[in-house]
């Protein structure tokens, strides 16, 4: 399954998708031409005619081939405005397909391809989940015996190709999450990088957008993994691009965890289909928490909040903000929300004076400081969005000092964290919204022309609220005047301490040394 939003898409039939994403290819490299002579200052983005001209180009495409036309329908009317318009279903969505799984041999860097029929899919996607450190071999070999017949024999094969490529650590015991019980304290976070969260409520554990990397496949530095987390007692989703829905991550994650994702009920028309994407992996639990819905536990509960912006194409999706109401004490998991491109915003509709009228004031704050603007062309959902405002600019995660600056005051939040722009060495650095102390230029480069994120400091002053910038493996603890500690867990639960307390050197490293 290739990563991104157009898999997973609902509410439209995916042959009506691809021929609107057939349209948009086709006439991208007339728009390319437009955007050079804007640069090269034979035109401008302000000429009224512009969108006419790209409205027209493209009713002329689509016009002039039957297969397309015959899904999209556009055209001027009488009155010379432009029409266009593509059939919605609710009940519609892409069909998912996972023909395979690409094994990765850290020690020869190989790759081993196993192939499989897609019913078999979340069969594999249950045994990946049972690789999490917490299960004896006889269970792993009854997991992968119990299936049908061809079932079982893929599931063994499996098996035998993760041992003979060094896949697989064998241990006596698993001391991992007794290792995190011992660092982190109840009601403690863990930032894991990037939007990920670990949240502890007495001994269960929340997590909040995985997006791990795996030792070598893609991360040139040890990195945290699934097997290398405490099982999670729930995985919450935020919304649907994939650095917060990552396929490879939940693949390896146990199955029967549950999974609460957006609700289609929140929907304007599209939405994205997590209920079938999950099913595909394997997972047997999810749950859909619409706006204002909560996920109880002992003590409290976890809110559903509105989620708003980062949507150059104002398709409008369902996505959640989250918010933790733990004995007394709140946190907001606020990700990448912010205003729309028409303004709207968890501030400006009062969703965030509610939730303090609701739960009392939050005392730390999880948010994204990305300023991000993107000409909607080059946006992933642009094919489904107007074409004549291709070459308009739309926000993609423009969070302004301002808008942080009156979000963190209407939370009343003692503590502001500028996190989910990477956070730690491990995580790749050729996105436009990752930063990486290893690339100071390229960071430079990318930040050039936004508000610089460290002054947001001194506009969080006078509304007594600390700003951090969040590190991977940074820890959040309560005070018991309701503000926030922050100290660092690096060194005791860094990725290769926590491998070495079970295992010793893995394969890798034992290789090297014996090469040395």
């Amino acid at each position: 399954m290739p990563p991104g939003p157009f898999p997973f898409i609902g509410g439209v039939a995916p042959e009506v998708v691809a021929s609107l994403h057939e349209a948009h290819s086709l006439l991208l490299s007339g728009v390319e031409t437009a955007i050079s002579d804007v640069f090269s200052r034979r035109a401008s983005l302000d000429d009224l005619s512009l969108r006419g001209r790209l409205e027209d180009a493209y009713a002329e495409l689509v016009n002039s081939r039957p297969h397309l036309s015959r899904h999209i329908k556009c055209g001027r009317g009488i009155d010379g405005t432009f029409q266009w318009e593509f059939p919605k279903d609710p009940t519609k969505s892409a069909t998912i397909t996972n023909d395979g799984l690409r094994i990765f041999d850290a020690v020869k860097r190989q790759t081993i391809p196993l192939g499989f029929e897609r019913p078999s899919a979340p069969q594999v996607g249950n045994l990946l989940g049972f690789l999490d450190g917490t299960h004896r071999v006889s269970e792993l070999k009854t997991v992968a015996t119990a299936s049908r017949r061809d079932e079982s024999r893929l599931l063994t094969q499996l098996m035998e190709l993760l041992k003979k490529h060094d896949c697989l650590a064998v241990s006596t015991g698993n001391s991992v999450r007794g290792a995190w019980i011992a660092a982190i304290l109840d009601r403690d976070i863990v930032h894991l990088g990037h939007a990920a969260l670990l949240y502890r409520q007495q001994d269960n554990f929340f997590l909040f957008d995985p997006w791990l990397m795996p030792w070598f496949a893609e991360s040139p530095v040890p990195s945290l993994w699934t097997s290398l987390l405490p099982r999670p007692a729930a995985i919450f989703l935020t919304h649907d691009h994939d650095d917060h829905v990552d396929p490879r991550t939940l693949l390896h994650m146990p199955k029967d965890i549950p999974l609460i994702v957006p609700s289609r009920r929140n929907r304007r028309a599209l939405y994205y289909d997590y209920p079938s994407l999950l099913r595909e992996l394997g997972f047997s639990n999810v749950i859909e928490l619409a706006h204002g819905e909560t996920w109880p536990f002992q003590g409290g509960l976890v809110a559903s909040v509105p989620f708003f912006g980062e949507d150059p194409c104002d398709i409008e999706m369902p996505r959640n903000c989250y918010l933790v109401a733990d004995r007394g004490r709140n946190t907001l998991v606020h990700v990448d929300s912010g205003p729309t491109n028409s303004g709207k915003s968890a501030v400006k509709e009062g969703v965030i004076d509610d939730l303090v009228r609701r739960y009392g004031p939050i005392a730390t704050l999880f948010a994204s400081q990305q300023q991000l603007l993107e000409v909607r062309t080059y946006a992933a959902h642009a094919c489904l969005s107007h074409p004549g405002r291709w070459l308009e600019v739309g926000e993609n995660g423009y969070l302004t000092n301002s808008y942080l600056s009156q979000l963190a005051a209407c939370a009343k939040a003692r503590l502001f964290v500028s996190y989910a722009t990477g956070g730690a060495d491990w995580y790749p650095d050729h996105l436009s919204f990752m930063f990486s102390r290893r690339n100071p230029a390229r960071t430079a480069l990318l930040t050039a022309n936004w508000e610089p994120p460290e002054k947001l400091k001194d506009q969080l002053a006078p509304y007594a609220c600390r700003y951090h910038y969040g590190r991977a493996l940074d820890l959040f603890r309560p005070t018991a005047n309701g503000g926030t500690d922050v100290v660092s867990v690096a060194e005791t639960l860094a990725p290769l301490a926590l491998y070495r307390l079970d295992h010793g050197d893995p394969p890798f490293m034992k290789q090297g040394a014996q090469r040395a």
